[in-house]
């Protein structure tokens, strides 16, 4: 198993055997790894973690679902497996769980082994696993069968550097979220005897498969050495076929081969084509710096020291004890949310949670020694790490497990109280915690106690009563220092509480101390800054400007923001956590002068990564932070901090009115200068997808000045909540515009105009998940609800104040040349480009000029998230799940314009404005990718990977012609593109014969032939007459989804037609339930021998009497059910009475056509579609049935537009070469030897 033979072969993959016994399954692994059995997850505190280093996890469905994990602890040389069982058989988990820890050798519990041996040339290891049926059935028995998905995995930190998952059933091909898709777990066949003669693997047979060229050359000539990327037109200049990408070619006379198909798989007819021809001599990308994270490097790295803290939440508290510092926010995805670094900030290690998004509020404390992490989330734990590694460190404690086995403790629950976030609703109660001479301090907040814990122990030692405990810190002589409401309390060593002071301190959210006694207090409100007390409480002096840095505003450095959880280190610095996001920013102080020593600005949000300002590359974006940037140097600084939540109606001062709060940088943006004026426009995802904005720069300030959207019509939450305002009271499902009139950055009613459709064709605008961007002209456009119609809003003016003015009697409707938007899963989106060109990712992408002439395509059918799931490994050419356009360059002169998307599994991706694959730049981050553990500048990044869900970022060029991406994980990272400037296109022409055509024909038929699996289908034997009244009520098995039956159509999750057979001594019975948007087939033919082209139909293909056989047609003529017969050969048919099927190029031939009076066809109405069904005559197709006879035969389904006039599709159970849609005798033709095989039962 391995997802890349050709590269990883050697480096990750495994090869898997499986055996059983009445007792048991048997398992065994050959592994290649770099670094075997590495797994560095303790099982006893992290059981359910052992996935995130090397290991196998089983994902088993027998009468009981059950997921094993097993692994090797590396620490311990430890054998052990993790059982988590399901609840039911459809309910993946929730069921439990087991833990089979050693018990004498390899042995371990429940009567389970597992086996590691270490290969000689430490490049892999073998793993044997026995597995007693006992521990993955309810009965305890062996099953008849089972299914079984595979999982492996390699890593020796806290999460996996390579995963792979096989063993699919038939018809799945996602590998994401494999733990629950318990459908795609493949089938275990109980094979009774052993030494088995295995059939091909599948992957041979996909390599079969996937063969390129064809057997028809396309000459030529290369204008010079380098990669070529060519692609095929028709006479009329529509792409057919995007032939090659990016392939290493001389320069000169060149050849490619073509198997005579457009990019859908269906054949061309022959003629006259163009070429569009395209080459360059290699993209590459080099780094340049990151900003928004202080990380070092600022991605994430196998030794654990790369990027920095979590993504999802702000710093909320530090920790500084001996040589280091701990930092934490409550949680993180993509970063890890605790962290430990040296004294300079350099991370060190980082941890996860330990629940997976279970961060509520979080604490720290240390000894320079061991590090306390209290978590108040949906409970009140607190557990403990090892700060200079960080390795958990269990308490001194144990507990006896459900086995019965002693075992060390790790989380410790302080309170039975509910947590933070267990729902119902209740403030933080565990607060804060402090550490000193092995007793730890805890803050119940809610419960208006402080604790004094053993720190090694857990025990209780002291419980102390005071209102409402914020925060704790120990004091030189053994007291407590203690934020109670508004002030600070001391305790003494017989727990007495006085007041440290006389002074309130109402502002105050935390507090912590130095080695002499001093006390610092994070105060916000209108204070943003640390007050400094001295021991008894008297205010000393003050850290950070008095009212901090803005929320808004131009960044000043030496303020706090919301100031967290501090703490000083040994050398008498102050570090302090502020929980803001505009930017996230740990601050670090002298505590003798009160001078900023350092900041830590960053990270980004989860896969928020940054932009830049083309005109002027000195100015990132990210994080709701304006950047001054320098390039030459690699340094960053922020210089102005964006207030405002985003959507839902709350803005910078949370301020209900305030509707569109400005915003920068929303995972990519369109940044242009007009008049010297910056506008930033962003958009959205999901909710927000249908939304524009506009943030503007005048030189002082930046304020929202334009919005364009539509009004929801679904329940007005989350980021919709801005639309129960009564200034679009009577609105839902309006689209409007806004332009900011005065100036305030604030809507008025005169400011916004409301249109319900747009323009004369009363069009209504349509968006992609993740939104829609202008060009560089600011005109923005969108898809509408008609697959041939794009509209663009540009700018009609400007404001007194400087707004963009976008006008509904000014929208620009574009005429499309071919009914092709909004193809795909709808996850895409739309970006305008330069001289009125729009580009839209769907299925195929496309790009539309002025005119609406759709200049090129290029298929895209694993399109954003869910589509890259279904996607197969990286190739040439091969586009996996692109989500955002990140943005457009214009290169000039005949080269045009080119686009770049990401990807959502670690690759992006260029093209050129008529649709030629530019190259893709990174790596998949399913297969092998390089992860440097410095960062060097201008180092190349090629062979790293943009990770996966890499959603945001951006691409420019500059006014000085460089290519600058933004991207990737939590920094923004600043990469150049180079490599552009060489593009050069060439173009050229050929014909394609008609011998060609034929040629290609008989080559795809081969090949099919050769690689698809054959087809046999049982026919039971019918029980009574049947009633051919277009009725479902007789084929159960067609109403039941779950059952069994023979499905017409390429994917076998969502088939286009369930067909069911009957036979008996005189008639064969066929039904067929067809997937479609009408109840009734729909043909408007005239020509009762065409029917196959005029509509929808389905079909019966057979060899009978006659060997090069027949078809069945069964359709709707002239409002009645019609059968028309279509022999191939019958005897003594004069020539003259043969039946023609033609072509411009050519014609074949049928003896006999004819509507068969003794076919019996109905059709009716059913759920989700039509239903069909028809009785023959065994006579009249030539056959003598006995029982056990085996016929060669398929059943299709043809496919009709929408308005019923025209076959768009042909569809069929065995026969896998049906694409062909515009071509009479080929779509007529028989090809009996990809038919499958019918068996009379």
């Amino acid at each position: 198993m391995c997802y890349d033979l050709e590269t990883l072969r050697d480096v990750y993959s495994a090869e898997v055997a499986i055996m059983y016994d009445a007792s048991a399954c048997y398992i065994a692994l050959r592994w290649k790894d770099p670094v075997p059995l590495g797994n560095s997850h303790d099982p006893h505190f992290q059981a359910s973690k052992g996935w995130a280093g090397d290991a196998l996890q089983l994902r088993l469905k027998t009468d009981r679902i059950s997921h094993v994990t097993a692994w090797y602890f590396a620490a311990k040389k430890q054998s052990f497996m993790h059982l988590d069982y399901g609840k039911s058989l459809t309910e993946p988990f929730g069921g439990g769980e087991r833990k089979l820890f050693p018990v004498d050798g390899w042995k371990l519990d429940g009567g389970a082994e597992q086996a590691f041996v270490a290969d000689a040339d430490g490049r892999g290891y073998v793993q044997e696993i026995k597995l007693p049926w006992a521990l993955i059935t309810t009965s305890g028995q062996q099953p008849t069968d089972f299914a079984c998905g595979f999982e492996l995995l390699w890593g020796e930190a806290d999460w996996p550097v390579h995963r792979y998952s096989d063993n699919l059933a038939v018809g799945h091909s996602s590998r994401e979220f494999f733990w629950t898709a318990h459908q795609g777990w493949g089938p275990v066949i109980m094979e009774k005897a052993g030494k088995l003669s295995l059939p091909k693997p599948d992957y041979l047979v996909a390599l079969d498969e996937a063969v390129a060229g064809g057997v028809v050359p396309v000459p030529y000539a290369a204008p010079k050495a380098g990669r070529v990327t060519l692609a095929i037109d028709d006479a009329q200049g529509r792409r057919v076929r995007n032939l090659t990408a990016a392939q290493p070619r001389e320069a000169g006379a060149n050849s490619e081969l073509w198997d005579g198909l457009d990019d859908a798989g269906k054949p061309v007819p022959p003629g006259e084509y163009r070429l569009r021809g395209l080459v360059h001599d290699g993209i590459r990308a080099n780094w340049l710096m990151s900003f928004s994270s202080p990380g070092n490097p600022p991605w994430s790295t196998p030794d654990g020291k790369g990027a920095f803290y979590g993504d999802h939440t702000a710093p909320q508290a530090a920790a500084a004890g001996g040589d280091y510092v701990a930092l934490a926010c409550p949680m993180g995805e993509g970063g890890q949310h605790l962290i430990g670094c040296d004294l300079t900030g350099q991370r060190l290690w980082g941890l996860a949670n330990r629940t997976a998004f279970d961060g509520g509020h979080i604490s720290l404390a240390t000894d320079g020694k061991i590090l306390w992490v209290a978590n108040d989330a949906k409970q009140s734990t607190i557990y403990r790490v090892d700060i200079a590694t960080g390795r958990y460190a269990p308490w001194s404690l144990t507990k006896t497990d459900a086995d019965g086995r002693i075992a060390p403790v790790l989380d410790h629950l302080v309170t039975e109280a509910p947590g933070f976030t267990s729902g119902k609703g209740l403030g933080v109660n565990l607060r804060s915690i402090a550490v000193r001479n092995g007793k730890l301090a805890v803050c119940l907040m809610r419960e208006n106690k402080v604790l004094v814990l053993g720190g090694d122990s857990t025990a209780v030692e002291r419980t102390i009563a005071i209102d409402a405990p914020r925060s704790v810190t120990w004091l030189p002589d053994g007291s407590l220092a203690v934020l109670s409401g508004s002030s600070v309390k001391k305790i003494a060593a017989d727990d007495a509480v006085t007041a440290l002071g006389d002074a309130a301190w109402q502002d105050a959210a935390y507090l912590t101390s130095d080695a002499s006694g001093q006390l610092y207090l994070s105060m916000r409100a209108e204070r943003q800054q640390v007050q400094v007390l001295s021991s008894s409480g008297v205010p000393v002096r003050t850290i950070g400007v008095a009212g901090g840095r803005p929320n808004h505003g131009t960044y000043i450095a030496g303020g706090m923001r919301l100031p967290a959880q501090p703490a000083v280190d040994r050398s008498g610095r102050l570090w302090v956590p502020e929980e803001t996001i505009n930017p996230k920013r740990t601050s670090i102080w002298n505590t003798a002068d009160g001078a900023l020593v350092k900041e830590l600005v960053g990270t980004t949000s989860y896969a928020g990564a940054g932009s830049i300002n083309p005109d002027d590359a000195t100015m990132g974006f990210s994080e709701q932070t304006v950047f001054r940037l320098d390039l030459k140097n690699g340094t960053s600084q922020p210089i102005f901090s964006i207030g405002g939540g985003g959507g839902g109606g709350h803005g910078h001062d949370g301020d209900a009115d305030d509707l569109f709060p400005p915003r920068i940088h929303e995972l990519t943006n369109r940044t242009i200068t007009i008049d010297g004026r910056i506008y930033v426009f962003t958009t959205d995802s999901a909710r927000g997808a249908d939304e524009v904005h506009c943030t503007m720069f005048d030189g002082k300030n930046w304020r929202s000045v334009a919005h364009l959207g539509t009004v929801t019509n679904r329940e007005q939450e989350g980021q919709d909540r801005k639309y129960r305002h009564p200034l679009f009271a009577g609105h839902a499902g309006d689209h409007y515009v806004w332009a900011d009139a005065d100036g305030d950055g604030r809507v008025q009613a005169a400011e916004l105009t409301f249109a319900k459709t747009i323009g004369e064709e009363a069009l209504q605008l349509a968006s992609n998940y993740w939104g829609q961007l202008p060009g560089p002209d600011g005109a923005v456009p969108y898809r509408t609800k008609r697959a041939d119609r794009l509209v663009r809003f540009p700018i009609a003016g400007f404001t007194a104040c400087g707004a963009p003015r976008y006008d509904f009697g000014k929208v620009e409707v574009i005429k499309l040349d071919q009914a092709i938007s909004g193809g795909g899963n709808g996850e895409g989106m739309v970006m305008g480009g330069a001289n009125g060109l729009i580009h839209v990712n769907q299925d195929p992408l496309i790009t539309v000029d002025a005119s609406g002439k759709v200049l090129g395509t290029y298929p895209n059918p694993f399109c954003s998230v869910h589509g890259s799931h279904n996607a197969l490994a990286a190739k040439p050419g091969y586009l996996i799940g692109p989500s955002s356009i990140l943005g457009t360059a214009d290169l000039g002169g005949d080269l045009g314009g080119v686009w770049y998307l990401n990807g959502n599994l670690g690759e992006n991706y260029i093209f050129t404005s008529d649709g030629l694959w530019v190259q893709s730049l990174f790596k998949d981050c399913r297969g092998g990718f390089d992860t440097p553990v410095q960062a060097v500048r201008g180092m190349s990044v090629d062979a790293m990977s943009a990770g996966g869900e890499s959603f945001g970022g951006n691409f420019v060029q500059t006014k000085d012609g460089r290519h600058l991406l933004t991207a990737c994980g939590t920094d923004a990272r600043v990469i150049e593109i180079s490599g552009l400037k060489s593009l050069k296109r060439f173009s050229g022409s050929f014909t394609f014969t008609p011998d060609q055509w034929r040629a290609a024909q008989q080559a795809l038929e081969e090949k099919l032939a050769k690689t698809s699996q054959p087809k046999r289908w049982s026919v039971p034997r019918a029980s009574g007459s049947l009633a051919i009244d277009g009725k479902a009520d007789e084929w159960p098995e067609l109403i039941d989804e779950k059952a069994k039956t023979l499905l017409v159509g390429e994917d076998p999750k969502r088939p286009v037609a369930r067909v069911a057979l009957r036979w008996n001594d005189t008639h064969l019975t066929i039904a067929w339930r067809v997937r479609a948007d009408q109840g009734q087939p729909r043909n408007v033919g005239q020509d009762e021998r065409l029917l196959f082209k005029t509509g929808d139909a389905v079909d019966l293909m057979l060899i009978g009497g006659d060997p090069a056989g027949q078809r069945l047609l069964l359709t709707s003529f002239a409002g009645q059910p019609t059968a028309v017969l279509y022999e191939k050969h019958v005897a003594g048919t004069s020539e003259a009475a043969r039946v023609p099927f033609s072509s411009p190029w050519r014609t074949i031939h049928f003896d006999r056509v004819t509507r068969p009076a003794d076919v019996t066809v109905a059709f009716g109405k059913i759920n989700g579609g039509w239903f069909a069904e028809a009785q023959v005559p065994w006579s009249r197709l030539g056959v003598k049935p006995t029982s056990g006879q085996e016929l060669r035969g398929d059943l299709g389904v043809l496919s009709a537009d929408r308005g019923g006039t025209t076959t768009v599709g042909r569809h069929y159970w065995s026969n896998r070469a049906t694409g062909l849609v515009n071509d009479i005798p080929g779509e007529a033709d028989l090809t009996p030897k990809l038919w499958g095989t019918l068996v009379l039962e």
